[in-house]
């Protein structure tokens, strides 16, 4: 037991520290483009698909916050939005880089052609002005960084490592993808330890897989990971952990699901269907 629980702890030391350099650098390029690097939009509807599959790409929830808010201002269809749920993975998508990256980048690859193909579907529907539901702009601290006395770069590095380091990557991800990590992969380790646990998930895949989809309803990173540290141990195949992915899209809906009730329940319907009908295909075909 006391070997487990070392395992467990130093894999998840790791992985942590892993994800947080990652979204580090996420938060450095929009933070140093002001926003511009994640918010550059083109008119063109198909432009505009393809924008939210490519926002819902980044890792961590830059993008997706980036691509809710401009929603929320009428700014890109709903279309877009699906595409971006469907594409993003959340803070999961950074631990998916650190323990599989080359299937890692396989995943996304095909998460962002669903999301395209997906969105443009959506977007069949008579087209409209989508309606503005949030009066304020999305914001990264400018008035920090328009002080007074200091010279611009002084600021951006100041500002950089209080808010995005400290109060942002450090206080609200590091303790929760931790313990998150940590938590799934001692439930692995446990269950291939004193339980027979890889014969009765191959026995009940289909059981597995509608599991991933409803838990990918969740408007929160970490339950992914169940699935995440699943796959990374070859108790579950691909295609669960795609269903997961496509299903859910970290906590970057949550300010939707607070602005937008209809257009999250509608989102998340349309995301959870996809990802049943994409899992259950590909299991079909023994992937």
């Amino acid at each position: 037991m006391i070997h487990i629980l070392a395992e467990v702890l130093w894999d998840s030391i790791l992985i942590t520290a892993l994800v947080i350099f990652m979204m580090l650098v996420i938060e450095f390029v929009n933070v140093a483009s002001h926003g511009h690097f994640f918010s550059r939009l083109n008119s063109n509807r198909f432009t505009r698909v393809l924008f939210g599959a490519a926002m819902g790409m980044i890792p961590g929830c830059a993008g997706g916050f980036a691509t809710v808010s401009l929603y929320s201002h009428g700014m890109i269809s709903f279309g877009a939005l699906v595409a971006m749920m469907i594409a993003s993975s959340g803070d999961e998508a950074f631990v998916m880089l650190a323990m599989f990256p080359g299937k890692a980048l396989l995943l996304f690859a095909v998460l962002f052609v669903i999301a395209v193909a997906v969105g443009l579907l959506v977007d069949l529907r008579p087209a409209g002005k989508e309606k503005a539901v949030c009066k304020q702009s999305y914001g990264l601290h400018e008035d920090d960084l328009e002080e007074h006395g200091h010279s611009h770069h002084h600021i951006l590095d100041r500002h950089f490592f209080r808010e995005h380091l400290w109060h942002h990557v450090i206080k609200e991800h590091a303790l929760s993808i931790f313990c998150w990590t940590f938590g799934a992969l001692l439930l692995i380790h446990l269950g291939m330890e004193y339980i027979d646990l890889e014969s009765w998930m191959k026995e009940n895949i289909a059981l597995v897989m509608l599991l991933a989809v409803l838990i990918g309803i969740i408007p929160d990173s970490g339950p992914h990971l169940i699935f995440v540290t699943m796959f990374a141990s070859g108790l579950v195949p691909f295609s669960v952990l795609l269903a997961s992915s496509i299903s859910q899209d970290g906590h970057c809906a949550l300010p939707l699901l607070a602005e937008n009730k209809a257009g999250f329940l509608k989102a998340k319907l349309i995301n959870c269907a996809v990802a049943a009908v994409a899992g259950y295909a590909l299991y079909f075909f023994g992937i």
